[in-house]
C-alpha cells in the first residue's frame, strides 16, 4: 500500500483492476481482484505485512511478486523473493508463502474453480 499525506492507504492497482471481482480469501486482510478467461485465471492481489498463508496445494501456479518482499517455501525448500522476481510452483506441489513486507503480487494459475 502506498500511504498518502493523511495516512490513508492506498492501492498500487490502478481503478480498472480494483473494479474487477473480488476473489473470497480467508486470511484476514488480503484482497485479491480476478480476471479470467477459458483456460487462465489471473488475480491482482495485496498481501499485508506479517500475512501468512498456509501450507497448501493445487494446479501450477505462476506469479509475479510487483511490490514487497515474500518468502515461498516450497517442500521444504525456502525462497526468498524481492519486487521484480517471478515465481512458479507446480501442480500438486505442497507449499506456503509469508510476506515481510506489504506486497502486491500478480498470480496466474489454470484452476479456474480456485476462486
Amino acid at each position: 500500500m502506498v500511504s498518502t499525506a493523511s495516512g490513508a492507504k492506498l492501492s498500487i492497482w490502478p481503478e480498472e483492476i480494483l473494479k474487477l471481482p473480488k476473489v473470497e480469501i480467508p486470511i484476514s486482510g488480503v484482497t485479491g481482484h480476478i480476471l479470467k478467461n477459458s483456460e487462465k485465471q489471473v488475480v491482482f492481489f495485496h498481501f499485508p505485512e506479517g500475512t501468512t498463508v498456509p501450507d497448501h496445494n493445487h494446479s501450477a501456479q505462476y506469479g509475479y511478486l510487483v511490490t514487497g518482499e515474500m518468502t515461498l517455501e516450497i517442500e521444504g525448500r525456502t525462497e526468498l523473493h524481492s519486487a521484480g522476481d517471478k515465481y512458479y510452483i507446480p501442480a500438486g506441489v505442497k507449499h506456503r508463502t509469508s510476506f515481510s513486507k506489504d506486497s502486491f503480487v500478480i498470480d496466474m494459475s489454470s484452476n479456474l474453480d480456485r476462486y
